[in-house]
């Protein structure tokens, strides 16, 4: 290792705080540190190292011996750091996030605390990350760096707080992870002065879950290490999903929130199923998918970090450039409806896209991002109780004509568009709303345009078979989106789901009907992609005064879109049922025999109109 500095936590930790009073003229407000990062939308995460080699899928090499491998031909010849900003640029990202230490703890940045870098243990010796931040630095961009805090090669980095099950490429039985603190803490400090960063991606503390081991990580110290320069932490830091040190929210990789749950949040999500490059894997995301995901994430007030893995030569792949291409084409007219706008006035997912919106002074924009056209030539808004002064299509300009009616008996707003009956996008086309004051939307679930009603069971009202004291009675209010926690009684599971399984345990959802008629009722939920379906116990529902009662038989496993690819929907239809009169209703989903083989992890309850 390299003879430099050396840090002991205490130190690093006095560091921070006397940084952060004397660089407090960077750092005055939290619009001068998120401002610029909840203008963005949109950015481009960049999987690049040593896994990226054709010597790590060199058979009869052991784990350990790929990655050293790896490191020492590490060459990528057609390295351009202007290209990928190109490409970044044009494909309307603001800003980029790159991989400056993985897991492996190898470094692309010429760090002076060790030698396990792009300078000393590569033939290519050039500064990756510095040439990255003068190309951004010209063109615009902000930079982010991701940083792992798990590092399997360092010596004093402890494999008992490896995030893969104590892996390590050389464990030290008498490693000190404090010491290893105090090389980290040195490292973006390092990164700090030398690049200027805006932004660290931390990734890898699963080894420091335990309460007495998170201490090690000094979270407020950290962050106002940070805060002091200028940049901002995400929440794997420590998995701080509450955000009560870190700055902004990270969901799980690949997923995105059915609704505005009332954070700064980001999204990280790949174009096919791997970070980093992986020869023949081609399962590519289409460009309109990952448009539906951007619109998506912007409606409920988050950023989307779309990763790319270049090659071993350094170039992102052509299917990559590809779609990309077209995102950026359609951001060259849309992206007024994206950039700088906050989450839509209704709180809720709509099947059919999303909503943005802004504010300035007297008036608001919203936008309305559809994906799925009405084919009959009217676009229809329920809840909205503002008057409008102007309905357009975004890239045209062109003027629609509109009207407003209340029905007394739905107790409800609809506005109706008069809208082309071909879409003027073939991937999202954009309505645009001006309107009086701040947007005054009905904040219960609402009736779609297509008649279904979707209940997402994160939003919905628990009822635990027993009184849980000092517990959320609904799941988004415990705040928890990426790592699970045991509790009694019914709480969150993976993705934003909630488990069901004993009897007497229900959740509970108000909505307002614009349509009576015969609806299907169906239960949806998660499941792995390999995994079987195996609900042996009995769920009921209860609506508009009548109940269906049936086991969970799976009828049909569809792609989780907010999920990674592994992850499912399994849809039960318990049965039909009708609901004659419109306006508020309740709907009850309980356990009425309880699951012994596996718990049920509800995404939601849908009512899905049965066509006369």
């Amino acid at each position: 290792m390299k003879k430099g500095i050396v840090f002991i936590l205490s130190a690093a930790l006095l560091l921070s705080g006397s940084l952060l009073s004397a660089q407090t003229e960077k750092t005055t407000s939290d619009e001068e540190l998120m401002g610029w990062f909840r203008d963005a939308r949109f950015g481009m995460f960049i999987h690049f190292g040593a896994s990226t080699s054709e010597d790590f899928l060199e058979e009869g090499l052991n784990k350990t011996e790929r990655y050293e491998k790896s490191v020492k031909n590490f060459n990528p010849v057609d390295f351009d750091a202007k290209e990928w900003v190109r490409i970044a640029k044009n494909a309307g990202m603001k800003y980029i996030v790159f991989t400056t230490k993985h897991h492996d703890g190898f470094c692309k940045w010429d760090s002076k605390l060790t030698d396990w870098d792009v300078m000393d243990a590569t033939p290519f010796k050039r500064d990756i990350v510095g040439e990255l931040a003068e190309a951004c630095k010209e063109e615009n961009i902000e930079l982010g760096f991701y940083y792992s805090i798990a590092d399997w090669h360092h010596p004093e980095y402890d494999a008992t707080y490896s995030n893969r099950q104590g892996f390590h490429f050389n464990p030290n039985p008498e490693a000190d992870i404090t010491k290893y603190m105090d090389y980290m803490y040195g490292q973006i400090k390092e990164l700090c002065e030398n690049y200027q960063p805006k932004l660290f991606w931390f990734d890898g503390s699963a080894g420091f879950r335990n309460p007495n081991k998170k201490r090690l990580l000094g979270q407020q110290e950290m962050v106002d290490l940070l805060n002091s320069y200028g940049a901002i932490s995400n929440s794997r830091l420590g998995d701080d999903d509450t955000l009560e040190y870190v700055n902004y929210l990270s969901m799980g990789d690949n997923m995105t929130p059915s609704g505005n749950i009332g954070a700064d949040f980001e999204s990280a999500q790949t174009m096919n199923d791997n970070w980093h490059f992986k020869k023949g894997d081609d399962n590519w995301k289409s460009a309109k998918t990952m448009l539906g995901k951007l619109i998506d994430i912007a409606g409920n007030g988050g950023n989307y970090l779309l990763n790319v893995g270049p090659n071993s030569k350094g170039i992102i792949p052509k299917e990559s450039q590809s779609r990309l291409k077209i995102m950026g084409e359609w951001l060259q007219k849309n992206g007024e409806a994206i950039y700088g706008t906050t989450a839509g006035p209704y709180p809720y997912e709509f099947t059919w896209g999303s909503i943005t919106q802004r504010i300035e002074e007297n008036q608001t924009t919203l936008y309305l991002n559809v994906i799925d056209w009405p084919k009959e030539g009217v676009f229809k808004v329920y809840g909205l109780n503002n008057s409008i002064e102007k309905a357009s299509l975004l890239a045209s300009g062109d003027e629609l004509s509109h009207e407003s009616e209340f029905n007394p008996d739905a107790g409800a707003n609809v506005i109706s568009i008069k809208v082309p009956k071909s879409a003027p996008d073939p991937y999202v086309s954009v309505i645009a709303l001006t309107i009086k004051g701040e947007a005054k939307m009905d904040q219960t679930f609402l009736q779609q345009q297509d008649g279904s009603v979707v209940l997402d069971a994160f939003r919905s009202t628990i009822h635990d078979e027993e009184f849980v004291p000092n517990k959320p009675q609904r799941p988004l209010d415990q705040r928890i989106f990426t790592v699970m926690k045991k509790g009694k009684g019914i709480m969150p599971t993976r993705g934003m789901s909630v488990g069901l399984d004993k009897e007497g345990q229900a959740l509970r959802w108000d909505f307002r009907m614009l349509k009576s008629g015969k609806y299907k009722v169906a239960v949806v939920s998660s499941v792995k992609e390999e995994h079987p379906w195996k609900a042996d116990g009995k769920m009921r529902v209860t609506v508009a005064g009548e109940s269906i009662e049936n086991k969970l038989i799976e009828q049909e496993r569809y792609n989780n879109e907010r999920m990674a690819t592994e992850m499912k929907c399994s849809v039960a239809v318990l049965g039909t049922i009708e609901i004659n009169t419109v306006g508020m209703n309740t709907l009850t989903l309980e356990v009425t025999s309880g699951f012994t083989d596996a718990t049920p992890n509800i995404i939601s309850v849908q009512l899905l109109p049965i066509e006369k």
